[in-house]
């Protein structure tokens, strides 16, 4: 299929379109695009979360006739690519750039069609801040709509939100506000409840103050009696004994002044038991190697002596004689000047 942009193309944009604009469904999904049953339409694309940077997908499908295809777009705050596709193996026939601006922008493609085929218009893009971004996109010249067909129904994800945590796009945590119990109304009896149903419910408990009694007749009430005095219980007084005074006894405190001595003397025993007999120090250990040396005696009559706790090794190597110290001192001497090594 040969694309082709005619010099006219602008001249006739007010002259092909049609007036009244309307809205459609938008589809996301490529198998399921929403038809067109009108040259022209509206559309918005809605503000992501911040940190989401996905793209937006709109597709719809519509037919074309032999002849020239006018596409004419109006966008504002959009930034997208706006292409039609043959549906049969989604050949791709044209493409717009939207970039947003300050005010709407407006452009235009010319599609030469050799054949009738059925097309599919795609815009995928986003808007640059949170505001919502709007388009009008209308058609002329070999635009054919599609009518009475009913747009299928794509298969929707539910967005149900299922626990205590729910998370935006970009997994931020979103507060959820807290559910309020409800009260429960008073269940009141009804009116073709059973009468096991009423014996099985409890009876209201009354209070003894509420119960009224009920209206007596006047000679039931000539009858009752007064009610009698309540006679005073006389309460007999106790007698008083006067006796000797008895004076009191003196032994208590004198046998608690002797417990006293007992109990420190039973404390100061214990105290003597638990004491241990001073410990005696250990003499320290005797190295065994304290006085024996290594000497070695140079032919020119001098003599080297060193002590067995100070020396960690010696060695002959290349000729010379190595003597290393625990000090970490290392003392080399020619064999040549050596007449004897001994340890004595």
């Amino acid at each position: 299929m040969l694309l082709k942009i005619r010099p006219l193309a602008f001249a006739l944009l007010f002259a092909a379109f049609v007036a009244g604009s309307q809205g459609f469904a938008q589809s996301s999904d490529v198998n399921f695009p929403t038809p067109l049953s009108s040259n022209k339409f509206t559309g918005t694309i809605k503000a992501r979360d911040i940190g989401d940077n996905r793209l937006t997908t709109h597709y719809f499908v519509f037919n074309g006739t032999q002849g020239d295809l006018f596409i004419n777009v109006v966008s504002s705050n959009l930034d997208a690519d706006i292409d039609v596709f043959s549906a049969d193996g989604l050949i791709p026939l044209s493409k717009m750039i939207v970039a947003s601006d300050a005010q709407a922008n407006e452009t235009g493609r010319l599609i030469y069609l050799r054949k009738p085929e059925k097309l599919i218009l795609r815009i995928q893009g986003r808007t640059p801040n949170d505001l919502p971004a709007t388009y009008q996109i209308s058609f002329g010249g070999s635009f054919a709509a599609i009518t009475g067909q009913e747009a299928p129904e794509a298969p929707v994800v539910d967005k149900g939100v299922s626990g205590e945590v729910a998370v935006n796009s970009v997994g931020t945590i979103l507060p959820q506000p807290k559910k309020e119990p409800v009260p429960s109304a008073p269940k009141t009896p009804a009116e073709g409840d059973s009468d096991i149903a009423k014996a099985d419910r409890p009876e209201p408990v009354v209070p003894a103050e509420a119960k009224r009694e009920e209206p007596k007749t006047e000679a039931e009430a000539a009858k009752v009696e007064p009610p009698k005095p309540a006679k005073r219980r006389s309460r007999k007084r106790a007698e008083v004994v006067v006796t000797e005074s008895i004076e009191p006894k003196k032994e208590a405190p004198e046998k608690a002044k002797e417990a006293k001595p007992a109990k420190r003397q039973k404390r100061a025993a214990k105290k003597e038991r638990k004491t241990e007999p001073p410990k005696t120090e250990a003499p320290a250990p005797v190295d065994p190697l304290a006085n024996v040396k290594l000497v070695i005696l140079f032919k020119n009559g001098e003599k080297v002596e060193i002590g067995m706790p100070d020396l960690m090794r010696f060695t002959v190597d290349k000729g010379q004689l190595i003597v290393i110290r625990k000090t970490g001192s290392i003392d080399r001497y020619s064999m040549i000047e050596v007449a004897k090594i001994t340890i004595e």
